[in-house]
């Protein structure tokens, strides 16, 4: 099993270490990172960070996601202008406004995760629009999404030599939500790149139950879904451990939505806020999440968070390690336990 955690190579990231062997050293323990590459703005061209992030340092790759794309792919103008405004914006942020656009930002990224040297690469199957993700009453169903993204990634990995992982990751909202065993199969049967398995997503799959109120119940929680998937569970080949447990809050959302922002700007702020608030990444530690990763066995353990600096980064890593060891243990005694020093 190989253990990393989650880095972007954007500057409120990067500027957390002062220096390549800072940040070798704060690595200490892991195999390395799983990397979700930003577009630099402008503003981070210009500056000079102190350290970029090496393919030596790079296990996994994250693909881009976007929230909304099943109307680019269907080819759907009127819903993409309800969403986007208009075609602009489309183009901007996809950077084209027909499904070929879809397929070549994939590409894209494909070819960044081969010269990172990465192992494998992470897709998100699902589908809202902004305002689905307040109200959670959906245009599409699970079964769409499952169709239209098996589309897409058989174009994209055409012509892929299998050298690399696909796996396929959770979300609560329409598409593989872990949930459906049916539909798991479903997704993985549709997919022909024949190196194709799951990440499971810990937090994602403590959404799809609003009830949850602690780490004990999500934890039960996750083991009777594993027990629905029964063989499935061997396509589980890495896992993004968190845990986020704000039922109450998506509940209160969707009894009273917000009015929604008349312009696409507004509305993608007021999405970005309310996701922060669902998804919280925080580390899961509760008894028994050792035993948890120990049963589904990964090839890959990555400690997802979302954190403000580094000092709290570090800390929720301790945290993590602290609540799997000595059953997972990090390199070297993994004798460097908790060696991302806090501070």
């Amino acid at each position: 099993m190989k253990v990393t955690f989650n880095i972007s190579n954007c500057s409120d990231d990067l500027n957390r270490f002062a220096s390549k062997a800072d940040f070798e050293t704060y690595l200490r323990g892991f195999d390395g990172v799983e990397l979700i590459y930003v577009e630099p703005e402008e503003s981070d061209k210009l500056s000079s960070h102190s350290f970029v992030i090496e393919p030596k340092h790079v296990i996994g790759f994250h693909m881009r996601y976007f929230p909304s794309w099943i109307d680019l792919w269907r080819g759907n103008k009127d819903a993409l202008i309800r969403e986007f405004d208009h075609l602009e914006n489309v183009e901007r942020i996809f950077g084209g406004c027909d499904r070929e656009a879809l397929v070549r930002v994939f590409r894209e990224d494909l070819k960044l995760a081969h010269q990172y040297e990465a192992e494998y690469v992470v897709f998100h199957v699902s589908q809202a629009s902004i305002e689905e993700t307040f109200t959670w009453r959906y245009r599409h169903t699970d079964e769409e999404v499952i169709s239209a993204s098996s589309e897409i990634l058989n174009e994209v990995f055409a012509d892929e030599d299998g050298s690399i992982i696909l796996l396929l990751e959770n979300l609560w909202q329409p598409g593989l939500t872990f949930t459906s065993p049916d539909n798991t199969r479903r997704l993985l049967e549709k997919i022909n790149y024949p190196n194709t398995g799951l990440m499971l997503d810990t937090g994602h799959l403590m959404h799809t139950d609003t009830n949850l109120a602690s780490e004990e119940e999500a934890l039960c929680y996750i083991h009777q879904r594993l027990d629905e998937h029964g063989g499935l569970m061997k396509k589980i080949r890495g896992v993004h451990l968190h845990q986020s447990l704000t039922g109450d809050y998506s509940e209160a959302v969707t009894a009273d939505p917000p009015v929604m922002s008349p312009t696409f700007a507004g509305r993608m702020n007021q999405m970005y806020s309310h996701a922060f608030k669902v998804d919280r990444h925080l580390p899961f530690t509760c008894s028994g999440v050792d035993l948890l990763i120990e049963r589904i066995n990964p090839d890959y353990l990555t400690f997802e968070f979302v954190t403000s600096d580094r000092e709290q980064h570090a800390r929720y890593l301790k945290m993590q390690w602290d609540a799997l060891a000595p059953r997972v243990l990090p390199l070297g005694a993994r004798a460097s336990r908790g060696s991302c020093e806090i501070g």
